[in-house]
């Protein structure tokens, strides 16, 4: 099973300390994957995964917004997609022994996350607020998936 150190080790990484070194201990310590991890390799491949599932919730809460949002919404979904995508592939590139490229698709995921943003701006109905508060969240979510990548 990983260790309690392992799972320090990712969320003590600079990366996600600079973004929410507290979500990361309780994320990663309360999900039975990343616990029941046998080696550091298999802890951050549950941990990519679950980050790849936020950003599937994600696109699916814009996908399931009911009327038309003050923002684009179509391009809000594409790049959660997109994330979703990147976190693929960094799995498969995860599974080549290729950390270096993995790493890069995972970095590439904030300029989705800025699209979003972007998008969103200062918007002040409900459904802009609640975008952005899950994107501020969802930059956490990648920085811990950063964090786990550098520890390989």
């Amino acid at each position: 099973m990983a260790s309690t150190k392992d799972i320090d080790s990712i969320c003590n990484d600079s990366f996600v300390h600079n973004h929410n070194k507290t979500l990361c201990l309780q994320t990663l310590t309360a999900y039975p994957p990343a616990v029941s991890a046998t080696n550091m390799v298999n802890l951050v491949k549950v941990t990519v995964d679950l980050v790849r599932t936020q950003a599937k919730k994600r696109a699916g809460f814009v996908a399931g917004l009911e009327k038309e949002p003050t923002f684009n919404k179509t391009m809000c979904y594409e790049s959660y997609i997109s994330i979703v995508d990147n976190f693929r592939s960094a799995q498969l590139e995860i599974e080549d022994n290729d950390a270096q490229t993995a790493s890069y698709d995972i970095m590439v995921s904030f300029d989705q996350t800025k699209i979003v943003k972007d998008q969103v701006g200062k918007n002040t109905d409900k459904a802009s607020k609640r975008l952005m508060e899950m994107t501020l969240v969802m930059e956490d979510f990648i920085a811990i998936a950063v964090g786990a990548i550098n520890r390989i």
